[in-house]
């Protein structure tokens, strides 16, 4: 199974090899939970072999709206800015369980989107993180005239996202008025 992007390496801090971590959505004891994680855009790798750096979580403390971290074996700063840069990944399996009415935005990729008359307007193909709302990128299925498939954004707010099923693999939406013209 695919991996699951944590957060990124900003930068080095300090002079004993740890390092600023952003983009965490994870708490920070969910994060050392974690154990290890993997790095993706190692310098001087590439290929299959870009993602295989395997960094144990040894330390973490938060630092303004990120985490400073300590990997095992990273002692020294020069160390430190070897990742600088990287993308820090999971296998599914390791984050936390979700609690009720919570999902993981990579969990819905390749659902099912449907309105609630049950017309089906696509498959998710993509989440973009916008800050507030993530919007789902939906893609519409293929027409008879061999149309380009429609493609629409659906923000993932309460007044549009009705129902969540990723164990039955579909979403629920209500259109709001002008969203069918766009």
């Amino acid at each position: 199974m695919k991996r699951v992007d944590v957060g990124r390496v900003i930068k080095a801090h300090g002079l004993r090899g740890q390092v600023v971590v952003g983009g965490v959505r994870l708490s920070l004891e969910e994060f050392v939970g974690l154990g290890h994680v993997y790095a993706r855009g190692v310098a001087g790798t590439t290929g299959a072999e870009a993602a295989t750096r395997r960094l144990e979580i040894t330390d973490a403390k938060p630092f303004q709206q990120s985490m400073i971290v300590r990997f095992e074996g990273f002692d020294r700063r020069e160390e430190a800015d070897e990742i600088h840069g990287v993308v820090l990944e999971v296998d599914p399996a390791q984050l936390p369980g979700n609690e009720d009415g919570m999902v993981y935005l990579f969990q819905l990729i390749g659902l099912a989107v449907s309105t609630e008359a049950g017309e089906l307007l696509g498959h998710v193909t993509e989440v973009l993180q916008t800050g507030a709302t993530p919007i789902l990128i939906v893609h519409g299925p293929a027409s008879a005239e061999g149309e380009k498939p429609r493609e629409r954004l659906l923000p993932m707010s309460p007044e549009v996202l009705v129902h969540v099923d990723t164990a039955g693999g579909t979403i629920t939406v209500r259109l709001l008025p002008g969203m069918d013209e766009l």
